[in-house]
Formats: structure tokens, C-alpha cells, sequence
């Protein structure tokens, strides 16, 4: 009997983790890509098989004004640096912290991929897009030190290329091989643009 009872309640207890886990869309008041995202995915988001697994909670933000407990997460490195808006947190609801992350939106298509893929890694332990509470971005448009070749000499590390111009990331973009396509996070110092697509 107890070869059983064991199995099932391995399959309980992992059916209970699955289920603890929520999706954070932290959702910037004047971001046109979380107002974006409201429109193409958050109605649709609870009816899908993904959306009942793990079920969204829309974090509103002004500026840098966050909820207090979300404050207080952040401060305890429970969640880490927040960069832009929208971004996604998959978190851990029991152990009340982040599991990983995406950041931006730009497609319906790309976002379910995106998640798909983040949540199979945080079930074999990884933890995708995690930012640590101290990390983020390097000022705007500061380049980095990493070099590697094919790219005249740029850094190839997406994170060392924020700039505070379109033009400059569009540059940037070409030189990098995204053919001049760019995107764009809100922060609370205001616009900042990186090359390439979000996700």
C-alpha cells in the first residue's frame, strides 16, 4: 500500500508547486508595449492551458513607485532589479520569490514561446532572464568590455548596448546583425533603447 500512496503524493505535492506559481506582469502606466500586451494576450492569458497553470497578476508602477510588498521583495533580493515595463515574473508563490523573467513584449506569438521555454527551464532549475537585486542595466548607451570577433569589435553581450536614442541603437543594432531593429523599455529616468527584438 505504501508503494501506492508514495507516488501520489509526489504528484500532489509537484501539481501544488505548478499551481503556486504565478506570472508578475509588471505594467508601466504609460508603456505602449504593457498597454500592448493588455490588449493582444491578458483577456485570452486565464482562458489558455498556461494562464490556468500559472495565473497572471498585473503589478501596476508609475515611475519607480512599486507596490510596498513588491518594494520589500526587491529589497530582500527575492525579486530582482525591475528595468523596464512590462516585464514578466514567474514567481514562486510559496517561497514568495522570482523564478525567472522575460522582459518586453513585442508579439503574441513570441511571449507564449518565450514563457513556454522559461517555465521548462524552471522546471529542470534553471532560472531564465534573472536579474540579481543589484544588477541591471549599464548606463545608457556606456557600451561594454567584453570584444569578440565579427562584430567590428563591439561586445556581443546584449546588456553593455542601452542607449537614449533610437538612431544610436539602431546603429548598434545593424553592427550587432539585427538588420537596425530595435525595441524599447520605460524607466523610471525615462525611455531607453536596446538593438535587436525583446524576445
Amino acid at each position: 500500500m505504501n508503494k501506492i500512496i508514495f507516488p501520489i503524493i509526489c504528484c500532489v505535492l509537484l501539481s501544488n508547486q505548478v499551481l503556486a506559481n504565478e506570472l508578475l506582469v509588471v505594467s508601466g502606466k504609460n508603456s505602449k508595449n504593457s498597454k500592448k500586451w493588455q490588449e493582444e494576450v491578458s483577456q485570452e492569458y486565464s482562458l489558455s492551458e498556461i494562464g490556468k497553470e500559472t495565473p497572471v497578476k498585473i503589478v501596476s508602477v508609475e515611475g519607480n513607485k512599486f507596490p510596498r510588498w513588491f518594494m520589500k521583495a526587491m529589497e530582500e533580493g527575492r525579486i530582482g532589479q525591475i528595468v523596464g515595463t512590462p516585464t514578466f515574473i514567474i514567481w514562486d508563490d510559496v517561497n514568495k520569490k522570482e523564478l525567472g523573467r522575460l522582459e518586453g513584449f513585442t508579439q503574441k506569438e513570441k511571449f507564449y514561446l518565450q514563457l513556454d521555454k522559461a517555465l521548462l527551464q524552471i522546471s529542470q532549475g534553471l532560472h531564465p532572464g534573472r536579474r540579481e537585486g543589484s544588477g541591471g542595466h549599464k548606463p545608457e548607451g556606456s557600451g561594454g568590455s567584453q570584444r569578440r570577433e565579427g562584430s567590428g569589435g563591439m561586445s556581443q553581450d546584449i546588456m553593455d548596448h542601452v542607449y537614449k536614442t533610437p538612431d544610436e541603437a539602431k546603429r548598434a543594432s545593424e553592427m550587432l546583425g539585427f538588420g537596425g531593429e530595435i525595441h524599447s523599455h520605460e524607466t523610471p529616468q525615462g525611455n531607453i533603447y536596446m538593438p535587436g527584438p525583446t524576445m
